[in-house]
């Protein structure tokens, strides 16, 4: 039967499906919360110092502690340790959910996949949780808690987004099998498949590009053309930087170091032709 347990054991056992929310705006708002009745706190505490009778706190606790008038402005500092603490601590863990990653929205369309299927979760959910599946706002307010091989490798992302989907519709859905579950139809390509296709690709691009771009300019006799053909290829390996690197300033100084090489052996050549 459908349920929770289910949804789990899939979650489970399929790689990028241990999706949950984040709950953004109402951890937000509870930091928010937080943040006023600390903000409350301190303007008491800076008032408690303006005044001579319990002012001297301010220099010592063991006085403070003698007087039994001081017990309010010591359960004022008491509440805003702990508070402080709590809403420290909740920022911290708010930053390292916020660093996870997002899931892959062919992911997402796996697990709705499995929900409507009758083989799968057959609409299991009613009311207000089922908008887990239903509502597309929440794919912007979702975390994934296992880490995928490829989620950091930008050419891996390339090949799953834009080449997997169109080499499926015209190759993959006939040569490969599709997942063993009966809720329909669907293929399941490897992330850590892609980043070893990635790597093969950085690894020919690597030896081939800068080999290629010297036979042009070897054939090419004119400067003005040889000008021409470094700023071409400078060109296409930018474009080709700005696919595999993570970083823009990457993409620029790999961009100048290579058209450098290029104008460096255009000088060399020009020198040994005189």
């Amino acid at each position: 039967m459908a349920g929770y347990g289910a949804l789990a054991k899939m979650m489970a056992s399929h790689r990028n499906q241990e999706v949950f929310r984040k709950f953004s705006t109402l951890n937000i708002e509870i930091m928010l919360h937080m943040q006023a009745e600390l903000l409350h706190l301190e303007l008491v505490i800076d008032e408690a110092r303006k005044s001579d009778k319990i002012g001297h706190f301010d220099r010592g606790w063991l006085n403070c502690a003698k007087d039994m008038s001081q017990e309010d402005i010591q359960e004022i500092f008491e509440r805003s340790r702990s508070l402080m603490k709590q809403y420290q601590e909740t920022a911290l863990r708010t930053t390292r959910i916020n660093a996870l990653q997002s899931p892959r929205h062919d992911d997402m369309e796996l697990r709705r996949c499995w929900y409507d299927h009758k083989a799968g979760g057959d609409d299991f959910l009613r009311g207000l949780e089922a908008g887990i599946f239903r509502e597309p706002e929440m794919e912007l307010d979702v975390m994934l808690l296992s880490e995928s091989p490829g989620g950091k490798d930008p050419l891996a992302n390339f090949l799953g987004e834009k080449v997997v989907p169109l080499y499926h519709r015209m190759l993959g859905q006939k040569i490969h099998r599709s997942m063993p579950e009966e809720f329909g139809h669907t293929w399941d390509y490897a992330p850590d498949m892609l980043v070893r296709i990635g790597n093969t690709v950085c690894m020919l691009l690597s030896a081939v590009l800068p080999a290629l771009s010297i036979l042009v300019l070897v054939c090419v006799q004119s400067m003005a053309a040889r000008l021409t053909a470094i700023c071409l290829m400078s060109l296409v390996f930018s474009v080709i930087m700005s696919v595999v690197a993570q970083r823009r300033a990457d993409v620029f100084m790999s961009t100048t170091a290579f058209a450098a090489v290029l104008v460096v052996f255009v000088g060399s050549s020009n020198v040994m032709d005189s």
